[in-house]
């Protein structure tokens, strides 16, 4: 039985895979319900885990616990594309870099700006989101990164940062961090190997541009 109800699950509509994570007390047909609310209301899936508590919590039956919920999938989507990561040791296409930062970064409501640290062969050290901002910018710090580079004896870095507005198109701002970035990494033998800016669902690699 169980195997029959995860082979059908991918042909669930996105109201009821939603209904079933948000059921508390309720039928399964008002919790789908609710779900084809929050859709409704909220644009998509995307629209649904990208919302504020203040504004998920403003629809009639969802409340602080069904906001948890919803932040529970974010947060499980994230540590599984790091234990991924970890499991197959190497980054080494723009694709897996795209997939890493699109998943860790695409939910946020603020601009985060993010690094991977990888060995002299690619393979993954170490992740952490250094820099928070508003939704339009958030301050980086080159010797911060430096700093972070030198705690972990990394040899290449991989940048990465996200784009509230939902597109990842890069800025002119953009570019002129990664170079400054580069510039600082350079004088302590380390490499700079790519910068993923994330929209919603999709990003664009720097490298791929010409812009490293």
């Amino acid at each position: 039985m169980q195997t029959s109800i995860n082979t059908h699950m991918s042909q669930w509509s996105d109201s009821k895979l939603l209904g079933l994570i948000l059921q508390q007390r309720h039928s399964c047909e008002s919790s789908e319900a609710m779900a084809d609310a929050l859709l409704t209301q909220l644009g998509s899936l995307h629209g649904v885990l990208n919302a504020s508590q203040n504004v998920l919590c403003s629809i009639p039956g969802v409340g602080p616990k069904k906001y948890i919920r919803c932040q529970a999938i974010v947060e499980l989507q994230k540590r599984t594309s790091v234990q991924h990561v970890e499991r197959m040791m190497k980054m080494e296409s723009v694709d897996e870099s795209k997939a890493f930062f699109i998943n860790q970064l695409q939910y946020y409501q603020h601009e985060c700006f993010a690094v991977v640290l990888l060995n002299s062969q690619h393979e993954f050290l170490h992740y952490r989101e250094l820099f928070k901002g508003t939704i339009n910018s958030a301050s980086v710090y080159p010797r911060e990164i430096v700093k972070y580079v030198v705690d972990y004896n990394a040899a290449n870095v991989l940048l990465g940062h996200n784009h509230p507005s939902g597109s990842p198109e890069p800025s002119q701002a953009d570019i002129v961090i990664t170079q400054k970035i580069s510039n600082a990494l350079n004088l302590i033998d380390v490499q700079v190997l790519d910068h993923i800016v994330v929209g919603v669902g999709n990003a664009v690699s720097l490298a791929q541009r010409g812009c490293l």
